[in-house]
Protein backbone atom coordinates (compact mmCIF):
# COMPACT_ATOMS: atom_id res chain seq x y z
CA UNK A 1 0.00 0.00 0.00
CA UNK A 2 2.64 2.23 0.59
CA UNK A 3 4.47 1.72 -2.68
CA UNK A 4 1.23 2.56 -4.25
CA UNK A 5 0.43 5.75 -2.52
CA UNK A 6 4.20 6.64 -3.18
CA UNK A 7 3.59 5.27 -7.21
CA UNK A 8 0.30 7.69 -7.16
CA UNK A 9 2.75 11.15 -5.68
CA UNK A 10 5.25 10.14 -8.31
CA UNK A 11 2.88 10.19 -11.38
CA UNK A 12 0.86 13.59 -9.91
CA UNK A 13 4.54 15.40 -9.35
CA UNK A 14 5.19 14.31 -13.43
CA UNK A 15 1.80 15.22 -14.28
CA UNK A 16 1.92 18.81 -12.70
CA UNK A 17 5.36 19.39 -13.80
CA UNK A 18 4.09 18.74 -17.76
CA UNK A 19 1.48 20.90 -17.29
CA UNK A 20 3.83 23.75 -16.09
CA UNK A 21 6.24 23.27 -18.94
CA UNK A 22 3.22 23.85 -21.17
CA UNK A 23 2.06 26.83 -19.80
CA UNK A 24 6.09 28.12 -19.98
CA UNK A 25 5.94 27.41 -23.96
CA UNK A 26 2.44 29.16 -24.43
CA UNK A 27 3.39 32.24 -22.32
CA UNK A 28 7.01 32.13 -24.14
CA UNK A 29 5.31 31.42 -27.45
CA UNK A 30 2.31 34.51 -26.49
CA UNK A 31 5.81 36.68 -25.98
CA UNK A 32 7.37 35.91 -29.10
CA UNK A 33 3.74 36.99 -30.64
CA UNK A 34 3.71 40.25 -29.24
CA UNK A 35 7.28 40.54 -30.11
CA UNK A 36 6.54 39.94 -33.81
CA UNK A 37 3.55 41.78 -33.67
CA UNK A 38 4.78 45.13 -31.52
CA UNK A 39 8.08 44.31 -34.31
CA UNK A 40 5.81 44.78 -37.20
CA UNK A 41 3.98 47.41 -35.76
CA UNK A 42 7.38 49.64 -35.36
CA UNK A 43 8.18 48.65 -39.16
CA UNK A 44 4.46 49.84 -40.43
CA UNK A 45 4.93 52.85 -38.50
CA UNK A 46 8.46 53.37 -39.89
CA UNK A 47 7.30 53.38 -43.56
CA UNK A 48 4.63 55.21 -43.02
CA UNK A 49 6.39 57.94 -41.80
CA UNK A 50 9.10 57.55 -44.77
CA UNK A 51 5.52 57.72 -46.91
CA UNK A 52 4.60 60.73 -44.96
CA UNK A 53 8.12 62.53 -45.47
CA UNK A 54 8.42 61.95 -48.71
CA UNK A 55 5.14 62.59 -49.71
CA UNK A 56 6.02 66.54 -47.79
CA UNK A 57 8.81 66.59 -49.64
CA UNK A 58 7.42 65.53 -53.14
CA UNK A 59 4.41 68.67 -52.28
CA UNK A 60 7.12 70.93 -51.03
CA UNK A 61 9.11 70.53 -53.96
CA UNK A 62 6.08 70.80 -56.55
CA UNK A 63 5.06 74.00 -54.62
CA UNK A 64 8.40 75.47 -55.06
CA UNK A 65 8.20 74.68 -58.90
CA UNK A 66 5.10 76.17 -59.01
CA UNK A 67 6.36 79.39 -57.31
CA UNK A 68 8.77 79.35 -60.02
CA UNK A 69 7.01 79.10 -62.57
CA UNK A 70 4.19 81.74 -61.30
CA UNK A 71 7.35 83.82 -60.93
CA UNK A 72 8.58 83.36 -64.73
CA UNK A 73 4.75 83.22 -66.06
CA UNK A 74 4.49 86.75 -64.11
CA UNK A 75 7.82 88.30 -65.95
CA UNK A 76 6.31 91.30 -67.78
CA UNK A 77 7.02 92.27 -71.11
CA UNK A 78 4.53 95.25 -71.38
CA UNK A 79 6.21 98.24 -73.55
CA UNK A 80 6.89 100.10 -70.36
CA UNK A 81 8.96 97.01 -68.80
CA UNK A 82 10.87 96.63 -72.37
CA UNK A 83 11.84 100.30 -72.47
CA UNK A 84 13.03 99.80 -68.99
CA UNK A 85 15.06 96.92 -69.82
CA UNK A 86 16.54 98.78 -72.79
CA UNK A 87 17.69 101.95 -70.75
CA UNK A 88 19.67 99.83 -68.59
CA UNK A 89 21.18 98.41 -71.51
CA UNK A 90 22.15 101.73 -73.18
CA UNK A 91 22.63 104.36 -70.89
CA UNK A 92 22.54 107.99 -71.25
CA UNK A 93 20.45 107.17 -74.54
CA UNK A 94 16.71 109.07 -75.11
CA UNK A 95 14.27 106.39 -75.65
CA UNK A 96 10.39 106.56 -76.53
CA UNK A 97 8.19 106.04 -73.57
CA UNK A 98 4.85 105.51 -75.69
CA UNK A 99 4.89 103.13 -78.07
CA UNK A 100 3.36 105.38 -80.27
CA UNK A 101 0.32 102.74 -81.35
CA UNK A 102 -2.66 103.76 -79.01
CA UNK A 103 -4.84 101.39 -78.50
CA UNK A 104 -3.98 97.85 -79.74
CA UNK A 105 -4.37 94.15 -79.13
CA UNK A 106 -0.51 93.30 -80.28
CA UNK A 107 2.43 92.87 -78.08
CA UNK A 108 5.06 95.65 -79.08
CA UNK A 109 8.53 93.74 -79.51
CA UNK A 110 11.85 95.57 -79.38
CA UNK A 111 15.50 94.59 -80.35
CA UNK A 112 18.38 96.18 -80.68
CA UNK A 113 21.99 96.43 -81.55
CA UNK A 114 24.99 98.58 -80.27
CA UNK A 115 26.00 100.35 -77.05
CA UNK A 116 25.47 103.88 -75.48
CA UNK A 117 27.40 105.79 -78.06
CA UNK A 118 25.34 104.44 -81.22
CA UNK A 119 22.62 101.97 -81.23
CA UNK A 120 19.84 101.10 -83.28
CA UNK A 121 16.42 99.93 -81.95
CA UNK A 122 13.62 97.79 -83.83
CA UNK A 123 10.12 98.66 -82.49
CA UNK A 124 7.61 95.10 -83.66
CA UNK A 125 4.61 93.84 -83.09
CA UNK A 126 3.36 90.51 -82.53
CA UNK A 127 0.40 88.16 -81.32
CA UNK A 128 2.71 86.85 -77.94
CA UNK A 129 4.79 88.81 -75.72
CA UNK A 130 8.65 88.43 -76.30
CA UNK A 131 11.73 89.67 -73.91
CA UNK A 132 13.74 92.28 -75.31
CA UNK A 133 15.75 90.96 -78.62
CA UNK A 134 14.10 87.64 -78.08
CA UNK A 135 15.77 85.61 -81.45
CA UNK A 136 12.37 85.13 -83.16
CA UNK A 137 12.08 89.32 -83.24
CA UNK A 138 14.24 89.31 -85.72
CA UNK A 139 12.16 88.23 -88.72
CA UNK A 140 9.84 90.76 -88.19
CA UNK A 141 9.04 94.19 -90.01
CA UNK A 142 9.53 97.27 -87.53
CA UNK A 143 6.95 100.20 -88.04
CA UNK A 144 9.64 102.18 -86.31
CA UNK A 145 13.34 102.01 -86.23
CA UNK A 146 15.19 104.51 -83.83
CA UNK A 147 18.72 105.30 -84.29
CA UNK A 148 21.48 107.29 -82.44
CA UNK A 149 24.72 108.10 -83.46
CA UNK A 150 27.38 109.94 -82.14
CA UNK A 151 29.78 112.40 -83.39
CA UNK A 152 32.99 113.83 -82.34
CA UNK A 153 31.67 117.33 -82.55
CA UNK A 154 28.22 119.37 -81.78
CA UNK A 155 28.94 120.99 -85.31
CA UNK A 156 30.15 117.80 -87.09
CA UNK A 157 26.25 116.69 -85.59
CA UNK A 158 24.77 119.21 -86.79
CA UNK A 159 26.26 118.88 -90.30
CA UNK A 160 24.34 115.91 -90.85
CA UNK A 161 20.64 117.29 -91.01
CA UNK A 162 19.37 118.51 -93.86
CA UNK A 163 17.86 121.35 -91.85
CA UNK A 164 15.87 124.26 -94.03
CA UNK A 165 15.53 127.24 -92.40
CA UNK A 166 12.66 129.93 -92.96
CA UNK A 167 14.33 132.36 -94.86
CA UNK A 168 14.86 129.78 -97.48
CA UNK A 169 11.26 129.25 -98.38
CA UNK A 170 9.90 132.97 -97.62
CA UNK A 171 8.96 134.11 -101.24
CA UNK A 172 7.15 130.61 -101.98
CA UNK A 173 3.57 130.47 -102.36
CA UNK A 174 2.09 130.74 -98.64
CA UNK A 175 -0.74 128.14 -97.28
CA UNK A 176 -2.51 128.44 -94.07
CA UNK A 177 -1.97 125.14 -92.39
CA UNK A 178 -3.94 126.27 -88.57
CA UNK A 179 -2.49 127.20 -85.29
CA UNK A 180 -1.30 130.12 -86.74
CA UNK A 181 0.99 128.26 -88.94
CA UNK A 182 1.94 129.33 -92.23
CA UNK A 183 3.49 126.91 -94.85
CA UNK A 184 5.15 127.61 -98.03
CA UNK A 185 4.45 125.55 -101.39
CA UNK A 186 6.60 124.32 -103.66
CA UNK A 187 6.32 122.42 -106.69
CA UNK A 188 7.93 120.72 -110.05
CA UNK A 189 7.97 117.57 -112.10
CA UNK A 190 4.35 116.19 -110.21
CA UNK A 191 6.34 116.90 -106.78
CA UNK A 192 4.85 118.70 -104.34
CA UNK A 193 6.17 120.35 -100.91
CA UNK A 194 4.69 122.38 -98.04
CA UNK A 195 7.72 123.67 -95.70
CA UNK A 196 7.57 125.58 -92.70
CA UNK A 197 8.90 126.30 -89.47
CA UNK A 198 8.01 125.63 -86.27
CA UNK A 199 11.29 126.91 -83.22
CA UNK A 200 14.53 124.69 -84.21
CA UNK A 201 12.40 122.33 -86.35
CA UNK A 202 12.35 122.70 -90.04
CA UNK A 203 9.09 120.59 -91.36
CA UNK A 204 8.31 119.38 -94.57
CA UNK A 205 5.77 117.56 -96.30
CA UNK A 206 6.01 115.62 -99.55
CA UNK A 207 3.27 114.52 -102.05
CA UNK A 208 2.40 113.75 -105.51
CA UNK A 209 -0.67 115.78 -107.12
CA UNK A 210 -0.27 112.91 -110.23
CA UNK A 211 -0.79 110.25 -108.32
CA UNK A 212 -3.73 112.21 -105.60
CA UNK A 213 -1.40 112.40 -102.54
CA UNK A 214 -1.51 115.89 -101.94
CA UNK A 215 0.51 117.20 -99.21
CA UNK A 216 -1.93 119.57 -97.58
CA UNK A 217 -4.07 117.50 -95.28
CA UNK A 218 -0.81 115.69 -93.94
CA UNK A 219 0.58 118.93 -93.17
CA UNK A 220 -2.69 120.17 -91.52
CA UNK A 221 -3.05 117.38 -89.47
CA UNK A 222 0.82 116.99 -88.39
CA UNK A 223 0.49 120.71 -87.20
CA UNK A 224 -2.69 119.79 -85.09
CA UNK A 225 -0.61 117.01 -83.57
CA UNK A 226 2.16 119.18 -83.48
CA UNK A 227 0.18 121.39 -81.07
CA UNK A 228 -0.96 118.80 -78.69
CA UNK A 229 2.60 116.42 -78.79
CA UNK A 230 5.66 118.75 -78.53
CA UNK A 231 9.00 117.42 -80.11
CA UNK A 232 11.97 117.11 -77.95
CA UNK A 233 13.84 120.55 -78.22
CA UNK A 234 17.07 120.05 -80.43
CA UNK A 235 20.14 121.81 -78.99
CA UNK A 236 20.53 123.68 -82.67
CA UNK A 237 18.49 121.96 -84.90
CA UNK A 238 15.98 119.45 -85.61
CA UNK A 239 14.20 117.82 -88.94
CA UNK A 240 10.34 116.96 -89.88
CA UNK A 241 10.18 114.64 -93.40
CA UNK A 242 6.95 113.27 -94.00
CA UNK A 243 5.95 111.87 -96.87
CA UNK A 244 2.06 111.15 -98.38
CA UNK A 245 1.78 107.39 -99.04
CA UNK A 246 5.12 106.16 -97.66
CA UNK A 247 6.12 104.08 -95.12
CA UNK A 248 9.13 106.80 -94.73
CA UNK A 249 7.93 109.38 -92.14
CA UNK A 250 11.50 110.63 -89.97
CA UNK A 251 12.03 112.55 -87.54
CA UNK A 252 15.95 113.42 -87.11
CA UNK A 253 17.08 116.15 -84.13
CA UNK A 254 20.71 116.79 -82.60
CA UNK A 255 21.46 116.50 -79.04
CA UNK A 256 25.15 118.62 -78.43
CA UNK A 257 27.24 116.00 -80.36
CA UNK A 258 24.50 113.46 -80.69
CA UNK A 259 21.92 112.70 -83.44
CA UNK A 260 19.01 110.81 -83.19
CA UNK A 261 16.90 109.69 -86.13
CA UNK A 262 12.97 108.10 -86.12
CA UNK A 263 11.98 106.31 -88.66
CA UNK A 264 7.96 105.17 -88.39
CA UNK A 265 5.46 103.68 -91.07
CA UNK A 266 3.09 105.99 -89.93
CA UNK A 267 3.36 110.34 -88.94
CA UNK A 268 1.11 110.47 -86.26
CA UNK A 269 3.10 107.05 -84.50
CA UNK A 270 6.56 108.77 -85.11
CA UNK A 271 5.04 112.25 -83.53
CA UNK A 272 3.87 110.33 -80.32
CA UNK A 273 7.26 108.50 -80.38
CA UNK A 274 9.38 110.95 -80.41
CA UNK A 275 7.62 114.03 -78.25
CA UNK A 276 7.65 111.17 -75.23
CA UNK A 277 11.60 110.13 -75.42
CA UNK A 278 13.20 111.10 -72.47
Amino acid sequence: MKLYKLGGVLLLSLILVGCGNGNSNKQSSNNESKTDMQNSSSSSNSSSSSTEQSSASQQSATATSGANNSQADSQSYDFASLTKDLSAKLADTLLPQNSGLGETSQNVHIRYNGNSSNSTVYYSTGSNPLALNDASIKGETPYAVLSKRTYSSASQAQGQLDYTAASEVKGLLKVNLGHSIVGHTQSGAGQQYITWNEGNWSISVHGSPVNNTTPKKLAVSSVTMFNSYSLPAPNTQGVVKFNVGSSSQVITWQDGSVVYRLKANDPAVAIRMAASMK
